[in-house]
């Protein structure tokens, strides 16, 4: 389609190039080839009379005149999705689209795994994407890229709707023969002993557990930094670690290895985990029944 004598599907191309920066991975993500994308960005120069994208380096850099089109190129791409993904209704028992999730593993297993499960009887054709939380993929959902995050409540984007989906507290693993702890594990035995943490991501924000031990000054020794929650049942059998984790999760975890689970003697804030989605996609039928679904599904748990 043309529009004042532009192929609006340049636009396309330019929102994609304006992102990524490089034509190979713009290729890559609108599934081109390269000769297409430096074809299409040689038109998009044609008729806007400017570079757009220069080359630095090994990167593609915008002139000023590109960086001015960026916001209202992602707006207007935003309204055209809006209005080509509305539909009165969505069956999904006959529906063929993917979802894709932004959230930690740990939601992953305590959410979303029963309803996969839930999904392939009443979604067969549905297919579900889920990239884990880091500091990488925060601005996933205003980019339109994921169509849901998961994340805890103090941690969503103020600029998309929301809903709770279910809340947590915390708790404590420790092999279930580790020699240093007894029935109860004590606050005394809580600092003495080392502790195996997580981290998502070098520039994350604190975890809410390490938030609420900052505040009454509570110090522990972590000697070992996993790169996933759930690594880190398996990090504290065998061993004398401990780890506190979402309760949820210890579960869970207990069900299937040998760990015991014991109340932190220590007090941690309590959370809600809540479903974000874009702004844009509020009307969406299939965003709108998807949400319906895991708001209903989280009710089980």
């Amino acid at each position: 389609m043309r529009f004042h004598n532009l192929d609006l599907n340049l636009l396309v191309v330019l929102d994609s190039l304006l992102s990524e920066r490089s034509v190979s991975q713009t290729a890559q993500e609108l599934r081109l080839t390269q000769p297409a994308i430096s074809n299409a960005l040689s038109r998009l120069r044609l008729h806007f009379e400017d570079d757009l994208m220069v080359q630095v380096g090994r990167k593609m850099v915008p002139t000023p005149f590109a960086e001015s089109l960026a916001e209202p190129v992602r707006q207007a791409l935003d309204d055209l999705r809006r209005i080509v993904v509305t539909r009165s209704e969505f069956d999904p028992s006959v529906a063929e689209r993917t979802f894709t999730f932004v959230c930690s593993d740990y939601v992953f297993s305590v959410l979303l795994t029963g309803a996969i499960q839930k999904l392939a009887s009443i979604a067969p054709r549905i297919r579900i994407q889920v990239l884990l939380s880091t500091d990488l993929t925060r601005g996933l959902l205003s980019e339109g890229k994921v169509d849901f995050m998961v994340v805890p409540e103090r941690r969503g984007d103020p600029q998309h709707p929301s809903t709770p989906v279910f809340n947590d507290r915390f708790a404590c693993i420790a092999w279930s023969q580790n020699p240093l702890i007894g029935n109860v594990l004590t606050l005394e035995k809580y600092l003495e002993l080392e502790h195996v943490s997580v981290v998502l991501g070098p520039h994350n924000p604190p975890h809410i557990e390490q938030e609420s031990l900052d505040i009454q000054g509570v110090v522990r020794k972590i000697a070992v930094h996993a790169p996933t929650f759930n690594a880190v049942a398996e990090a504290v059998v065998g061993g004398n670690l401990i780890a506190t984790v979402h309760a949820r999760a210890a579960e869970l975890y207990a069900a299937r290895l040998p760990i015991k689970v014991y109340p932190p003697p220590v007090e941690i804030a309590t959370f809600v985990e809540c479903l974000q989605w874009h702004k844009n996609k509020q009307s969406d039928a299939g965003t709108i029944w998807m949400r319906d679904f895991l708001v209903n599904h989280a009710r089980d748990l």
